[in-house]
């Protein structure tokens, strides 16, 4: 059976650390961020060097150690900064880069944005970044119009082919709890409702297919075991109709923390990989990883092996950790 492993990763704020100033193109900045090609996207990083933080050494570590085929990853400022992250940081720990990328820019203000890196042929890329409520008939939350586009960031559709097998991922970064949890929650409920009617759009029997919703959810229906009922992943979860892999494969609920919010002392698992439920019935057994060692020490319910140079708060490789899987498809 064909093997494939999965990541999904909020980088924290992976952006252009670069002075354009110095330069004579005329908004150099702006037209960087409209490349979509990824052979541009090298040829513009052997010219400028959009990344000059330390710490992204770190983030690279923490990706590095996924060891995984296809890296889904958020907040993510265009695909020249994904572009100079892999070949620049990346690569220092990898014996085989990530040949295939992807990445759309979305609807985030801040201009953060999902992307995916993959040693895996990518034959399928859309984005559902331009979706409003109207179009998938939902409801739209308290202060927002119909015609507003759903998605904070996008839902972006990838379909990978691995020796004959294929997989779709729809990769997510929801709406932050910025603001109240509570009061945030019916906008992440929109877009979790939003996804499951892009799978059902997307196939005539969600439940047989083989794909998985990923990402930055910033929300969780469980804390340290303990059921919730006050979140907005309800539409995903819902009468089975994807399983977390998290949960399903992890055993310790104490285990299965992604995310260290101390104002609050909360390990939360905010990120998730979904499976379909035949996906999921398939990899009973899968193989889970939490990589925790870029975390700052200020996490301290982790215990283990921590790379160089982490600090109380920083340096660290980012807010979340690496989530992966490895499925058998």
């Amino acid at each position: 059976m064909t093997q494939i492993s999965v990541t999904t990763f909020n980088c924290e704020n992976l952006m252009m650390r670069c002075d354009f100033s110095a330069q004579t193109i005329p908004d150099l900045g702006n037209k960087i961020t409209l490349i979509d090609d990824s052979e541009k996207a090298n040829q513009i990083d052997e010219l400028f060097n959009v990344l000059s933080e330390d710490d992204r050494t770190l983030t690279a570590q923490a990706l590095s150690a996924s060891q995984a085929d296809i890296c889904c990853l958020q907040e993510v400022e265009n695909l020249v900064t994904l572009t100079a992250f892999h070949n620049r940081y990346l690569r220092r720990w990898l014996k085989k880069g990530y040949f295939y990328r992807a990445l759309v820019e979305g609807n985030d203000q801040r201009g953060i944005d999902v992307g995916v890196l993959s040693r895996v042929k990518i034959i399928r890329k859309l984005s559902h970044a331009d979706k409003t409520y109207a179009d998938l008939n939902i409801k739209p939350p308290l202060g927002c119009h119909e015609n507003d586009r759903i998605f904070r960031r996008d839902c972006l559709e990838i379909e990978v082919e691995k020796e004959g097998k294929s997989l779709t991922l729809f990769v997510c970064h929801f709406k932050s709890m910025h603001g109240g949890r509570t009061e945030t929650k019916p906008v992440r409920e929109a877009e979790a409702k939003a996804v499951r009617i892009l799978i059902e759009q997307r196939f005539a029997d969600p439940e047989a297919e083989n794909w998985i919703a990923l990402g930055d959810f910033n929300d969780y229906f469980e804390l340290d075991g303990a059921t919730l009922f006050d979140h907005g992943l309800g539409p995903l979860i819902r009468d089975g109709f994807a399983i977390d892999a998290g949960v399903t494969l992890e055993k310790s609920p104490l285990n299965r923390w992604t995310h260290y919010y101390s104002h609050g002392d909360v390990y939360g698992a905010l990120d998730h990989i979904f499976m379909s439920p035949s996906l999921a019935a398939r990899n009973q057994d899968a193989r889970l990883r939490i990589v925790r060692a870029g975390q700052p020490l200020r996490a301290n319910r982790y215990k283990g092996h921590r790379f160089g140079g982490v600090g109380w708060m920083r340096p660290k490789s980012s807010d979340h950790c690496p989530l992966s899987v490895t499925l058998s498809i």
